[in-house]
């Protein structure tokens, strides 16, 4: 008789659960192809994706097939949880007019462009010049393998050198579904070169939440939020410099969230 192992019938129901919540948190969400080069500002986000924060790790990286428009997803509390990334896959053709899809998955590039080799995986001790270096490899970063010597030199002269910082204190006014009451509270943000981080406190005790956002020069951009009590949401936002912001997206369970941030005062 040929030697087996022996199981645990408590050991196979974790597996299960495992493999089955991880395999359907993805369930359905359209995954990138086509050639795509990521921005600047997509590549400085990709990278911040891959970092994490605190106890939160990576989950799904969305961007658009002109590599300018992208958002992410994080397990909140370090713990992954289905969800349902087609709403915000729909916002991003929304606002750019071009497909979208998922580019990376945790740590795993799998947008499909025909030179990235099956297997790749970005790890979060690389290097900024690393993670550039692989996205270029891949195909991902860099000029087009089609683009003549010249477009390259236009296009670096076209360079954004002017420097852009700001910080302090804002109301904003937060509607979630499933909260019957507008949330009305303060966000502290921390802003440079269009890039940021927030803060915001739940009402009813329920949990704090951090933020970040990445802005473009036409006013548009994205943003995510990570909370304590295990929850989260993404989506975009319209925004002139140092007038009201108006933010809308959708949480992991597929619920609306809609916020305005007050002027600058």
């Amino acid at each position: 008789m040929k030697d087996f192992i022996f199981i645990p019938i408590k050991i196979l129901v974790v597996l299960f659960l495992f493999i089955f919540v991880n395999s359907n948190s993805f369930a359905g969400t359209k995954i990138g192809k086509g050639e795509v080069i990521m921005s600047e500002k997509s590549v400085d986000w990709f990278i911040q994706y891959i970092r994490g924060k605190k106890s939160m790790k990576p989950m799904a990286f969305i961007l658009s097939s002109n590599g300018q428009w992208s958002t992410y997803w994080y397990c909140p509390a370090g713990s992954c949880r289905s969800a349902n990334f087609m709403p915000t896959i729909r916002e991003c053709q929304e606002a750019t007019g071009v497909e979208c899809g998922l580019f990376a998955r945790r740590y795993s590039v799998i947008w499909k462009n025909g030179i990235k080799p099956k297997k790749s995986i970005v790890r979060m001790k690389w290097s900024d010049q690393e993670i550039r270096d692989a996205l270029k490899e891949w195909g991902f970063y860099g000029v087009p393998k089609n683009s003549s010597t010249k477009e390259s030199k236009e296009s670096s002269t076209k360079k954004i050198t002017k420097k852009y910082e700001t910080k302090g204190e804002r109301s904003i006014a937060l509607s979630w579904e499933g909260y019957d009451e507008l949330i009305a509270g303060k966000i502290n943000f921390n802003e440079k070169d269009y890039k940021g981080n927030f803060s915001l406190s739940l009402p009813n005790n329920d949990g704090e939440c951090e933020g970040n956002y990445i802005l473009q020069k036409n006013g548009t951009g994205t943003w995510q939020l990570s909370c304590s009590n295990k929850m989260g949401a993404a989506g975009t936002l319209k925004w002139i410099p140092d007038k009201s912001v108006k933010g809308v997206g959708r949480d992991y369970n597929d619920k609306k969230v809609k916020f305005t941030v007050s002027q600058k005062g």
